[in-house]
């Protein structure tokens, strides 16, 4: 499923949509009041399970792929579905994944994966939502990206390459920017690349930043079907 029809259903929450709650999104945690975060996050779990029964994907542990390498990262739990060699992953239970400001909302999550689907033109989807014991998890897959099998660390020439041939320029140490839309990239060291085996290099972990002032329907407009 497109992410953008997730991230409408969580930001929407059951009402009319509208610009000032689309931008909530890009909020990333508030230090205070913490009261008023919870309370958004809160919400916009309940509208994305609400959404995802109504479309047959609200997910228990036996509908994810068996293949579970446990935890990836600091955001997610990762499987592996052998049929459709797409890597799965689970966001830890009620939480939505983290930049450097701190943790985002649901619909800030979503909207943070088309972002990326668009600088790298990744395949990112939204498979539903994940209920446990210990809460909600948004789950979404990707193609599996397979290593180069004698080099499957690239160079930061070869990264540098990459992120040259899109548009960005170096700022200071791992961080990229491309002024035409605003987007910063961070944390754009080898250990969030991929060299493939036909040599190309791939991104892997690298989180897209908008810049304030920049409004992000410019940058990847709405789907006319949810205007």
């Amino acid at each position: 499923m497109e992410l953008a029809t997730a991230e409408e259903a969580a930001i929407r929450g059951g009402r009319e949509i509208s610009r000032a709650s689309r931008d909530l999104a890009d909020v990333e945690k508030s230090r205070d009041p913490a009261q008023r975060w919870e309370f958004f996050v809160q919400c916009q779990f309940q509208a994305l399970k609400d959404f995802s029964r109504k479309n047959n994907c609200l997910l228990t542990s036996a509908a994810m792929p068996k293949n579970n390498f446990g935890k990836g990262g600091m955001e997610h739990e990762i499987f592996h579905h052998p049929q459709q060699d797409r890597f799965w992953k689970a966001t830890f239970p009620n939480l939505a994944g983290f930049g450097p400001s701190g943790y985002f909302t649901p619909g800030g999550y979503l909207r943070r994966l088309r972002l990326s689907n668009l600088i790298f033109n990744d395949d990112v989807r939204f498979e539903g939502v994940l209920e446990r014991p210990s809460g909600a998890s948004i789950v979404t897959s990707q193609q599996a990206v397979h290593p180069h099998p004698e080099r499957f660390v690239p160079t930061q020439e070869e990264i540098s390459g990459l992120l040259t041939s899109l548009g960005f320029e170096q700022t200071r140490g791992t961080a990229w920017y491309r002024a035409a839309d605003g987007i910063t990239l961070g944390d754009c060291h080898d250990r969030n690349f991929i060299r493939t085996p036909v040599a190309s290099i791939v991104a892997i972990d690298v989180q897209p930043v908008l810049d304030d002032g920049h409004a992000f329907e410019d940058v990847i407009p709405w789907p006319s079907t949810l205007s």
